[in-house]
Order: structure tokens, then sequence, then C-alpha cells
């Protein structure tokens, strides 16, 4: 706790913790109660819900019962209440959902809630008038069901896209909404609440930011699914065309003859270098389409729509951001962008200034800096070996018992409210560099990411770097 006393420089609450690598870290602190309960009872339909109500509780989670319905896996338009499930709605005191079609059931269980300060959140309500029609695009199958069995009433029944989640810049929504009910339920910690949602959806901001720059950057402005398309909102966002096999919601798993010619005569015709599927996919669709092609040698690659996480995922670390930010490698690579990520293997071991970056924090803006940071605090695999450059402010901690000096560099975010930082330990031939820096010198540092264990814990570090004075 002293490192970390020593390094983080916070004027409000953050999540990245200097060091810490994976679950968030933090000191419990107000008294979160409602009637009748010692814990705030929240109920989250799915995922991105489940972790976006987390990241706003931040240090009071713990003054706090998160349940996540949908934890094993089951789709959302497959999803069916338990008794359990509805009970733990009735008596909430915070209940989010998505509010489409697949939520129907939830209007009965709401009918029978107890709980009369309870504060429900529809996220298709939140974003009103933002929220999109289902839409079948050329080549698409129309549902069966909407064609033959439901009539003409039916038919004028406007449908809209329920995979609202997949659009950051709806998230960023969405979570101003939860840090504003959680701030009505708990009023002692109401500030800590917007300001973990500022700090949140910073992150989401700039990840959004790195998306319009991939499509800014792309020849290729087309993705094509053999699949059915849940992403209608992120493609939205960033004014991408798409053809699918199917609609979001739909139930078919098997495509006609006419949509697979005409998928891949779309593949050949805008030369695209993959065909994409969705997280449960068995691809088959993907591999007729490819097969079909003149080169057959597109890839097949998985977005994920996180329709069907579980609670292993959670405990293995899976958050909105870090599949959101899965999504974009494999978005720029669809679109026929290189990319770090999925190129060729990190330049470990060097740990001095080499030909390669893998990670050049010092051309990002500061915005995107502080959530490439984060990333590595909570994301520490997926920077393992990589060679990081950074330019921010010198800290340094003095450990008496083990005689040990650590370092570190820090960076803020945009609004200069919030930091956080690496360790890193100097190569032989900048040790003398780091002797004589001074706190809040501002300094560049090449290392390679690692991470090591100490009291229990999981620490990251730049090991062998390179340190200037900038």
């Amino acid at each position: 706790m002293k490192k970390y006393i020593s390094f983080i420089i916070v004027a409000v609450l953050t999540l990245g913790l200097l060091g810490g690598c994976g679950t968030a870290k933090g000191s419990e602190s107000g008294d979160s109660t409602t009637a009748g309960s010692d814990k705030l009872q929240i109920v989250t339909t799915i995922f991105p819900e489940y972790d976006w109500v987390m990241n706003v509780l931040g240090n009071q989670a713990d003054n706090a019962e998160v349940t996540m319905l949908l934890d094993s896996g089951v789709d959302l338009h497959s999803y069916e209440p338990t008794p359990e499930d509805v009970l733990k709605i009735t008596t909430c005191d915070l209940f989010v959902y998505v509010g489409g079609e697949s939520d129907k059931w939830v209007d009965d269980a709401l009918a029978e809630a107890v709980n009369e300060d309870m504060v429900v959140i529809n996220l298709m309500d939140v974003l009103g008038d933002s929220v999109s029609e289902e839409e079948v695009v050329e080549g698409m199958e129309a549902e069966e069901e909407a064609e033959e069995s439901e009539g003409e009433e039916a038919e004028e029944e406007v449908e809209y896209d329920e995979h609202v989640w997949l659009s950051l810049n709806n998230a960023s929504a969405i979570v101003a909404k939860i840090a504003e009910a959680l701030a009505t339920l708990d009023e002692a910690n109401a500030d800590a609440y917007k300001a973990n949602g500022a700090s949140y959806t910073e992150q989401l901001n700039a990840l959004s930011q790195e998306y319009q720059a991939a499509v800014d950057s792309a020849s290729i402005q087309t993705i094509l699914f053999g699949d059915r398309f849940p992403f209608r909102y992120m493609v939205d966002d960033y004014n991408l065309s798409y053809y699918a096999a199917f609609v979001g919601c739909s139930a078919e798993t098997e495509a006609s003859f006419e949509t697979v010619t005409f998928l891949a005569n779309k593949v050949d015709e805008l030369s695209l270098p993959a065909v994409l599927i969705i997280d449960g996919s068995d691809g088959k669709i993907a591999e007729t389409v490819v097969e079909n092609t003149t080169a057959k040698n597109q890839k097949i690659l998985t977005m994920n729509s996180m329709q069907s996480t579980t609670t292993q995922d959670v405990e293995d670390g899976m958050t909105y951001l870090s599949v959101m930010k899965d999504n974009l490698v494999i978005l720029k690579e669809a679109l026929g962008l290189e990319s770090s990520e999925t190129g060729s293997e990190p330049t470990a071991s060097k740990g001095t200034e080499s030909d390669t970056i893998d990670v050049d924090l010092t051309a990002l803006s500061s915005t995107m800096v502080y959530s490439e940071v984060y990333n590595m605090m909570y994301e520490p695999d997926s920077y393992m070996g990589k060679t990081i450059k950074m330019t921010g402010l010198y800290n340094q901690y003095y450990d008496e018992e083990k005689d040990f000096t650590y370092h570190a560099c820090i960076v803020q975010d945009a609004t200069a409210c919030c930091a956080q930082g690496i360790e890193f330990v100097p190569s032989e031939s900048s040790k003398s560099t780091g002797e004589s820096l001074k706190a809040n010198d501002m300094i560049t540092v090449v290392g390679v990411f690692d991470t090591y264990e100490e009291n229990g814990s999981k620490y990251c570090t730049l090991r062998n770097a390179t340190v200037e004075t900038a």
C-alpha cells in the first residue's frame, strides 16, 4: 500500500491503481443502505449492464450485491427467467434491462415488485429516438415468421434492434443514467458514483475515437457477416456499410443458396479480406460463403456480441472494454488494416529502444494514453512482452525493508483530474539517469511490459527500461 500511496496522484477516485494488474482494488467507504437491506440490491439482465454497474460502483462495490441474470451462456433471445430470478427483480433497488422484444417477460416481473422505491433502467427507453428499427438489407434473408405467420397487422408493427450495447456511444449515455440512479439510491456516495461514471465514460469515448480513426484510415468501408448481424449500432456509429445472412435477432441457422451466392459475390466485388461471424456460431455459413468466392482464401473472424457471456468469463477478467477492444482488432483486420495486436509476435526481451515499438503512447492524445494505461493495468496478458514507450512525470518510492527503490512514470487523463502510472526497472545504461531524477521530472521511458508477484498481489512493470528526461 505504501507504493500505491506514493505513486498514485488523484483528485478523484479512479479504478486504475498503479502497478496493480487485474482486479480493481480500493478501500471500502460510505454506508450504502436501502430500506430493509444492508446492501444495495442490483439486478442486471446481461453482461454489459453488469460491467457498467460495477465500474460506476467502483470502490463501493462491496456495499452492493449485483446479479447478472444471464450468467450461464444463455442467449438473450431464448432466456426464460426462473422463479428465483423474478424474486430478485421484485425486491431489488435497481433493475437494469434491455427493453427489447426479448424482454417482454419483464413487464410481468415488474408488476409483482414489492419495493416501491425501485429504480428501473430500460436501455432502449434511455436511448429514446436513437434506437434503430431492425432492417433487412440487400441479400439478407427476412424472417419467415414476419412473412408468413404473423399476418398483415403484425407486418405493420415496428421492430427495433435491441442490441444497443454494441455501441460505445450508447454505452456512454447508459453509464450516465446508471451513475444518476446510484447517486439517487445512495446519496452518501453520490459524488463517487458521478466521478466513477465520468472516468469510465472517458474510457468509452477514447475507444470510440480509436474505432473512428481506424475506419477513417481504411480503404474498405464494408463488412460482411456470414451469420446473424447484431452490430447495427456499431456500423451506424462509424458510417460503415454491411451485408449479412440474417438480422440480429433471427433464429435461422441455415442460409439459402441465393443468400450464400449473394454474399460470396459481394466478397469478390469488394475484395473483402474476411467474412465475419459472431460468438457462439459454428461458422458453417461463413465457410460456405468463402468456398463460393473466387479466391477462397478469406479469413473467418469472430466478433463478440456479448450475448452469451458467462460468470466464468467475468471471473477470468472479461470486461466490456476488453471485448470492445478485441472487436476493434477484428474490425481492423476485416477492413484490411494492419494491427500490432494481430501481427507478428511481440519483440520481447529487447527491453531497450528497439526498431519496433509495439505500443507508442507518445503518439496518442492524453485521453487515449490514459485509456491505454488503464487497459494495461486490467488486461496485462494482452501486453506481455511488448515494447512500450511512454512519456510522463517521474515518481519513486523507497522501501526501507527491502532497501529497494521503485520507479514509476505517471500519466494524467485529459482533464488532469486523475492519474495512474507504470513501474519501470532502469536498464544498466540508464541506472545513473534514474538515480539523478527528481519527483515530477518529465521523462520518456521505453521498456518491455511484464508482471510480477509480490505479497500475494500482481504488479505491472516495464523491465530493462531506457530512461531519458523529456
